[in-house]
């Protein structure tokens, strides 16, 4: 480390930690960590060294990961968090090992690579899941705003949770809408898209209605509501698009399995 001799340079060493912080989203750290803490536990369960890792206990790791029945998607997460982890702390990679390298070849062959495709949502579902939505109710108006602005727009969960009412100008010809951020977008150079109210499900309708039902003026639009349906503070979860989408979709009395927020 550089030594500080000075507030300003503290004051820079403070940012420059901040700003190697947010190379790497927050989701993805999150997932790193969880990463980490399977490989650190199984090594420690098997006498193995985690750091650093010998190419031979990341194949080890690998076909143990394979065995339980893991996807490859599960393993490549795990895999580049141990590689996180080794250039984090100056330790050359194992993951970069020829052995690693075929294990992993051999494995996507025994496994294969083809992600589980999640089904997509059609305005006739749409309409079946808002039947079941409350009426008049704070969670109601939330849940309501949220399935139509979603399916609207074509959003992603993240993105949605992620909106402010700044992020929203409502006109009389809809809203334009701004993205920040998200997952095709991590620079935040941002995307901006038209919802038109439309003839039948009326998004803007519906979004207009959250924001004077809820009084929310400024930051999170989606907002968690506890019990007694009193408004929350802080921002939605994107895992509880998820299951607010699943809730909807049981609701209408189809089968859950192969829904998500992604639909």
């Amino acid at each position: 480390d550089l030594p500080l001799f000075s507030p300003e340079l503290e004051e820079l060493h403070r940012r420059s930690q901040e700003t190697r912080r947010a190379s790497k989203a927050k989701g993805t750290l999150r997932a790193y960590a969880s990463a980490l803490r399977s490989f650190e536990t199984w090594c420690r369960s098997h006498g193995l060294a985690a750091l650093p890792a010998a190419p031979e206990t990341v194949v080890l790791f690998i076909e143990a990961e394979a065995r339980a029945g893991r996807k490859i998607s599960t393993i490549e997460v795990k895999l580049a968090a141990i590689r996180f982890m080794h250039l984090k702390t100056g330790h050359v990679p194992p993951t970069a090992s020829q052995l690693v390298i075929e294990e992993m070849e051999g494995i996507r062959r025994e496994i294969g690579v083809a992600p589980a495709k999640k089904r997509a949502a059609t305005a006739a579902l749409i309409a079946d899941m808002l039947a079941h939505v409350p009426a008049v109710t704070l969670r109601g108006y939330r849940d309501r705003a949220l399935i139509l602005l979603g399916f609207a727009g074509a959003m992603r969960r993240s993105e949605l949770v992620g909106l402010n009412v700044e992020d929203l100008d409502i006109g009389p010809d809809g809203i334009t809408l701004t993205i920040r951020r998200s997952k095709t977008d991590q620079e935040g150079a941002g995307q901006v898209i038209g919802i038109p109210n439309g003839a039948k499900l009326r998004p803007v309708e519906a979004v207009t209605a959250w924001l004077e039902a809820s009084g929310i003026t400024e930051g999170a639009i989606f907002r968690p509501i506890g019990k007694g349906g009193r408004l929350q503070e802080g921002r939605l979860s994107d895992r509880s698009v998820a299951n607010l989408v699943k809730l909807y979709v049981k609701a209408a009395g189809l089968e859950v399995y192969g829904f998500s927020g992604h639909s």
